[in-house]
């Protein structure tokens, strides 16, 4: 008999891949949103008396939760991104025991920020976000912990990507609102993550006994000329002297806004390198 496994975000970009690999080999209930397939269970995840009658007297030997909606998508609700993510952990946790199942929950380097200071930053680093995405992520780690799974592993994904699907690496390459790309007069190196090792680091968790905490990025980190190839770009005409926007970081720092700390973070992701380590 096929050991059960529930796998939530089952239609998403990292989800459709994690399904094909194990569909084969688990009893898969696999949740999505909106049902696009056969394959797929529609359920409403932010609706708690759904989940509730969805997840009522189930049980599951396995859970990988890779539901979220991420930095800039649209929402269903009129909730914020962070309270949309904390809440579908909670109904889907709140509506299962799990003290005899393995939970993989796919979190996010997002959990770290300029505020770490840092262009090397360890797992074992305190996280400090300041995006509600981030801050979503780590207390999603927080609630599940609380729940005392047989084993938790969570993994920290570094942005991942596809050659099909380069959205998340746009942001390090092109200079916002103005589209153009660029390098900066300074090395640049940044982790990241294709989807294949992302599912790969999935299916190893699978088996792994103890408790774990990870980042999962590439085996090697990627240049900023790596980055443009990925959008077959050789060599752009702009160049910018990390120097030019030390005066933006400070004049953001005496802004007393949550918003100024999210632009902070993100120019810093733009400009200086973003390099993660175990």
């Amino acid at each position: 008999m096929k050991a059960k496994l529930l796998l939530t975000g089952a239609s998403g970009f990292i989800g459709s891949q994690i399904y094909k690999a194990l569909k084969d080999n688990f009893d898969v209930t696999a949740v999505s949103s909106s049902s696009v397939g056969e394959e797929y269970t529609a359920l409403d995840l932010l609706n708690q008396s759904d989940c509730e009658l969805f997840f009522k007297n189930k049980e599951f030997d396995y859970i990988i939760h890779a539901a979220a909606i991420a930095h800039g998508n649209k929402k269903k609700s009129r909730m914020e991104v962070g309270e949309a993510n904390v809440l579908m952990t909670r109904n889907i946790f709140n509506s299962l025991d799990v003290r005899n199942t393995k939970v993989i929950f796919l979190s996010s380097v997002s959990v770290y920020s300029f505020k770490n200071n840092k262009e090397i930053i360890s797992v074992n680093d305190q996280p400090l976000p300041v995006t509600d995405y981030g801050k979503s992520k780590l207390a999603c780690e927080e609630l599940l912990k609380g729940k005392k799974p047989e084993s938790l592993h969570i993994l920290r994904l570094a942005p991942v990507y596809t050659q099909n699907n380069l959205k998340d690496l746009g942001k390090r390459v092109f200079l916002p609102v103005l589209k153009i790309p660029f390098i900066t007069k300074q090395k640049r190196i940044y982790s990241l993550c294709h989807v294949d090792v992302a599912v790969s680091e999935v299916v190893n968790s699978i088996s792994a006994s103890q408790d774990s905490l990870k980042i999962v990025k590439d085996f090697k980190d990627h240049t900023q000329e790596e980055l443009l190839s990925f959008f077959k770009i050789k060599k752009p005409q702009v160049v910018v002297n990390q120097d030019i926007v030390k005066p933006l970081f400070f004049v953001l720092s005496l802004i007393p806004v949550s918003k100024s700390n999210i632009v902070r973070d993100m120019f810093t992701k733009l400009f200086y390198s973003a390099v993660y380590i175990n």
